[in-house]
C-alpha cells in the first residue's frame, strides 16, 4: 500500500491474514472493509442499508457493549457485536451527556481510526463468513466481531435495473458532509446527458448509526443513476478506500505511480497518480489539494509528509462528498467510468477526479496472459 496515495486514507495492508486467500474475491472485499461495510453493500445493491440496535449499554466507566443487525432490502445480512474501551473524557461525555450514538463516535470527534483485521473464517455450512477486527483512534478502541451472509454481494436483494447513463451531478451522499444533526435524507439522482443534468430528490428514513460506515453521520444510502454495474458502484462511492477494494478483490498488492506532484502556489498542490493491478493501469486520478491550516502546512512543507498520508498522520477523519459521476469511451473505443468527489477536513481539502477502466475487475493474472500468448504462437513467438 503506497503511503503517498489518497487511495486508502486509513492506511494499513488489506491482506494481513494468510487465510484470506481461501475466500472468494467479493468475500475478501467484505472481510477487509475498514469501517465501511454498510457503504459497500448499499453501493453494490444501489439501495439503502438500515441498522437495528439489539442492545447498547454501558458496563463500566468508559466501557460499552453494543450489538446491531444490518439490513438491506428488508433482509438481515450481518450482525455485529462490539466492545468499546474509551479513555478520553470528552468521548465518554459525548455518549453519556451529549446523546452521541456509540457507532458515530469517530465521526462526531473527527477521529481517523486505524483498522486491524485479527481473524476471519467461514461457518461450517458456508452460509456465513465472520471476522474479528479492531478500530482504534485517539483514546478509543473498538473490538468488533461480525457475521456476514456470504451471499450479501449477490442475489440478496433485487438489483436496480440497468440503463444507459452518461453522467449525473452531485451524486449523493450529502449526508457525509454534514454534522451529527445533518438530515439523513440524501439525493436520488436521475441520469442526465451531461454535468448539468437534472436531479430528482427523494426522502429516505432516518436510521440508527453504526460502525458500518464511520465516515457518514447518519444512514448509508448512496443511490447512483442506473447504468453502472454493482462492482463499478463500489468504486464510484468508495470514500478513501479504492486501493483496499481492488487489492482485496485480487488478493494482490497494487502499484501506485505518482505522475505529478506540483506546488502551484503557497498551500495549493496539483497531483496526478496512476494505479496498476497485475501490471495494468485501472485508475487515473487528478487532484487539487488545498492546505488550510498552518499546522497542516508545516507537516507537508517543512516535515516532508506525503500529501496522500496527511489525513493519516494528523489522525483526522475527513468528510466525503461525491459530486458527479459518468461514463464514456476513449479514442480507441475502450470504455471508462469516472467520478468527481471531495475529501475535506479543517486543515485540508482535496478535490479529486478519478477515471476507472471498465475492466478494472477483469484483469487476468500475468500467468494466464502468458499462457494465452504461448497458446497462440508456434513456440518461437510467431502467431499460428
Amino acid at each position: 500500500m503506497a503511503a503517498s496515495s489518497l487511495g486508502d486514507i486509513m492506511g494499513g495492508t488489506p491482506g494481513q491474514l494468510p487465510t484470506l486467500g481461501e475466500f472468494e474475491p467479493l468475500e475478501r472485499v467484505l472481510l477487509t472493509a475498514n469501517g465501511n461495510l454498510q457503504r459497500l453493500v448499499s453501493s453494490y445493491h444501489n439501495t439503502s442499508v438500515s441498522v437495528r440496535v439489539v442492545y447498547s449499554r454501558e458496563v463500566a466507566t468508559g466501557e460499552f457493549e453494543r450489538k446491531v443487525a444490518l439490513l438491506c432490502g428488508g433482509t438481515e445480512f450481518a450482525e455485529a457485536t462490539s466492545r468499546l474501551h474509551i479513555t478520553r473524557a470528552d468521548c465518554i461525555s459525548a455518549i453519556a451527556d451529549g446523546g452521541v450514538a456509540i457507532g458515530q463516535l469517530f465521526r462526531h470527534l473527527n477521529i481517523l481510526p486505524t483498522f486491524e483485521l485479527t481473524a476471519a473464517g467461514r461457518d461450517a455450512g458456508g452460509e456465513q463468513i465472520w471476522r474479528d477486527y479492531l478500530l482504534s483512534g485517539e483514546g478509543v478502541v473498538c473490538e468488533i466481531h461480525e457475521r456476514i451472509r456470504s451471499d450479501v454481494l449477490g442475489a440478496l436483494v433485487s438489483p436496480s435495473p440497468s440503463a444507459p447513463c452518461d453522467s449525473a451531478d452531485d451524486a449523493g451522499d450529502t449526508n457525509d458532509a454534514g454534522g451529527p444533526a445533518a438530515d439523513a435524507a440524501g439525493d436520488v439522482l436521475a441520469p442526465s446527458d451531461g454535468p448539468g443534468g437534472g436531479r430528482v430528490s427523494a426522502k429516505r428514513p432516518r436510521v440508527a448509526p453504526s460502525f458500518g460506515d464511520i465516515m457518514s453521520p447518519h444512514m448509508t444510502g448512496v443511490t447512483l443513476p442506473n447504468g453502472f454495474s454493482p462492482l463499478q458502484r463500489l468504486l464510484l462511492t468508495a470514500n478513501g478506500n479504492v486501493e483496499r477494494i481492488v487489492s482485496s478483490f485480487y488478493y494482490e498488492p497494487l502499484t501506485v505511480l505518482v505522475n505529478l506532484n506540483h506546488k502551484r502556489s503557497p498551500c495549493v498542490y496539483d497531483r496526478q497518480v496512476t494505479m496498476l493491478v497485475r501490471g495494468e493501469p485501472f485508475l487515473h486520478a487528478k487532484s487539487t489539494i488545498y492546505l488550510t491550516d498552518p499546522a497542516w502546512e508545516e507537516m507537508v512543507e517543512r516535515r516532508g509528509t506525503p500529501l496522500g498520508a496527511v489525513f493519516r498522520v494528523m489522525g483526522v477523519l475527513p468528510t466525503f462528498h461525491l459530486r458527479s459521476v459518468g461514463r464514456g469511451r476513449d479514442s480507441s473505443g475502450s470504455g471508462f467510468f469516472w467520478r468527481v468527489y471531495t475529501l475535506a477536513s479543517q486543515g485540508m481539502t482535496c478535490e479529486i477526479t478519478e477515471t476507472f477502466a471498465d475492466d478494472t475487475f477483469e484483469k487476468r493474472s500475468r500467468g494466464s496472459a502468458l499462457d494465452a500468448s504461448l497458446a497462440s504462437t508456434d513456440g518461437h513467438g510467431i502467431p499460428v
